[in-house]
């Protein structure tokens, strides 16, 4: 549970909220501007910032069909869910939420970066499809068991790898990992 929970009303991801945030991304360029002037389409928007907002569920983003990066880091989300329709994502921040178990990235095919680092993740499981993965930051989670990594030889396009903060992490394991990842760049 977060801290912040306790203290500070969750936040709903809303299209009010939707909105404020779109126009704060692009209020410096003229394309913000023209926004804000004419009004937004969801569809056309590749990039979104949803991070230091306290959302506690992940919903109303199916609008964003061509969304390519997406920030949900720095809340309080529980649960990764709702992000079927985004198709065409290759850049996931969810890091600093409330996340206990990888999953509902099924349809996130196209995926390239995803950041799961300082949640409650406890194994690595359920990112079969995410097969052009190629940084993967998964540190200071509760992964125990070192045998997790064993998971990962399944991408073989993965580059970078973040483990560090978990309790395996502890002695020699860049070792092993080097050892089960030989695709890993060292």
């Amino acid at each position: 549970m977060n801290r912040l929970y306790d203290t500070v009303e969750p936040t709903v991801i809303d299209e009010d909220l939707l909105k404020q945030c779109i126009e704060e991304q692009g209020t410096a360029s003229e394309a913000g501007r023209i926004a804000k002037k004419e009004g937004l389409d969801f569809s056309e928007v590749e990039s979104l910032r949803l991070d230091f907002k306290n959302v506690l569920k992940i919903d109303n983003l199916w609008f964003f069909t061509n969304l390519v990066k997406l920030n949900l880091d720095n809340n309080i989300i529980e649960k990764i869910q709702n992000l079927d329709s985004l198709i065409h994502l290759e850049w996931l921040d969810l890091s600093f939420n409330n996340i206990e178990k990888i999953e509902g990235l099924d349809k996130l095919t196209k995926l390239k970066d995803l950041t799961l680092y300082n949640n409650q993740i406890t194994a690595l499981e359920n990112m079969d499809k995410l097969v052009n993965l190629h940084v993967f930051s998964i540190g200071n989670n509760n992964l125990s068991q070192i045998d997790n990594v064993v998971y990962l030889r399944r991408f073989r396009e993965l580059s970078c790898l973040n483990v560090a903060g978990n309790p395996f992490a502890e002695g020699d394991y860049k070792s092993y990992v080097v050892a089960h990842l030989p695709l890993l760049p060292t």
